[in-house]
């Protein structure tokens, strides 16, 4: 008797640990992980770099009032100032591609350059014109490189560009500036809303699926270190693409190129902090890519990828600030910096997302 109910009882915890196990297959180990880094990276990340946006948009809104209301040599100044560190602003945001900025195409809105001048100029002569189509044509004269343009490009010389704003046709001018400002204000604000109502469904969505919110967003990143970051900022200037060919016009910020350095180094930057997880405001590092890999089994492949970050960094700092002078001066150093930025792309596509189970979910191009 006390075999038999020996046999049984040990039926039913052999039985107990089967199911327990079969269970188990189904329980992701890094679920808590994954969780923790959506919550840190929408909170620390995400939502105060669209805050700092629109904070430096209101600034650039009310420099480009001013300047309507007087247009002088020192409020053109003053409105300059208030482009570069909006546009450096801008830097860690381009990367989030997500609900509303994408419905929107919110960043070919804002950063579609080279920026078409013959559309610009006919927007502005005609006054009849939509921002709002979706059209290489729209997204190409409006957002940060037709500021560009408006601000450093219809001539060498400020007095002379000051003219364009105050001569016969001025009002035409002032308007479209003022237009393209208040476009790039409205867009953001949508996405800002969006990130308010839904933060807290897309931190709950912290499942291994290829709609899941960690997987959504890290692909949006790394096809923006490949293509915003390694591809439009460094690559297609200096000719990765053309035979080695030089492409001036494709430097971002073309007409203001002193500052094509900074937005590199801020991009790659944002780059960094969203990998390791350090807030925008605070600096305090949170939950991280890093620690995930880490949990994962991947240590050596997050230290790699942010000993690649380091030496992009580094690549980048040696060149001139300003890109077209690089570009004339020593085009051997951009490829460089384009070599090193690449050294990360295999790290980030391919080892990463393996060790996290990720797929790719866009089609690449390059040939790399």
């Amino acid at each position: 008797m006390k075999k038999t109910a020996l046999f049984i009882f040990s039926t039913i915890i052999i039985l107990s640990a089967c199911q327990n196990s079969t269970n188990n297959q189904d329980i992701d180990p890094i679920l808590g992980s994954r969780s923790e880094l959506l919550e840190n990276v929408t909170n620390n990340i995400i939502i105060p770099a669209h805050d700092n946006l629109q904070n430096e948009l209101a600034n650039l809104h009310n420099k480009t009032q001013d300047f309507t209301s007087n247009p002088t040599v020192l409020g053109l100044s003053e409105l300059r100032n208030a482009y570069v560190q909006t546009y450096i602003s801008w830097q860690p945001v381009e990367m989030f591609v997500v609900g509303k900025a994408e419905e929107i195409e919110y960043a070919k809105t804002m950063n579609t350059y080279p920026c078409n001048t013959t559309q610009i100029n006919n927007n502005i002569q005609s006054q009849s014109y939509d921002l709002n189509q979706e059209n290489w044509l729209s997204w190409s004269s409006q957002g940060f490189p037709a500021l560009d343009y408006m601000l450093y490009g219809i001539d060498v010389d400020s007095n002379q560009i000051l003219n364009y704003y105050t001569g016969v046709d001025g009002i035409k001018y002032l308007d479209y500036l003022n237009a393209i400002v208040s476009q790039m204000q409205s867009n953001t604000n949508l996405v800002i809303d969006y990130w308010q109502t839904n933060k807290e469904t897309f931190i709950a969505s912290d499942g291994n699926s290829a709609t899941s919110s960690l997987n959504v967003l890290t692909n949006d990143f790394i096809y923006y270190y490949e293509k915003g970051l390694r591809a439009n900022k460094i690559g297609i200037p200096c000719g990765v693409w053309n035979g080695f060919q030089t492409y001036e016009i494709g430097i971002e910020a073309y007409y203001r190129a002193d500052i094509s350095k900074r937005l590199a180094l801020a991009s790659l930057n944002a780059c960094k902090n969203f990998f390791t997880g350090k807030g925008i405001n605070s600096q305090m590092s949170g939950t991280s890519y890093g620690d995930i890999l880490t949990e994962n089994g991947a240590a050596n492949v997050s230290a790699d990828i942010i000993n690649g970050l380091n030496q992009a960094e580094v690549s980048i700092n040696n060149l001139d600030n300003n890109f077209r002078a690089q570009l004339f001066q020593d085009n051997s150093s951009m490829l460089d910096a384009y070599d090193a930025l690449q050294e990360v792309v295999p790290l980030l596509k391919v080892q990463m997302l393996s060790a996290l189970t990720i797929t790719v979910d866009y089609e690449d191009s390059d040939g790399d």
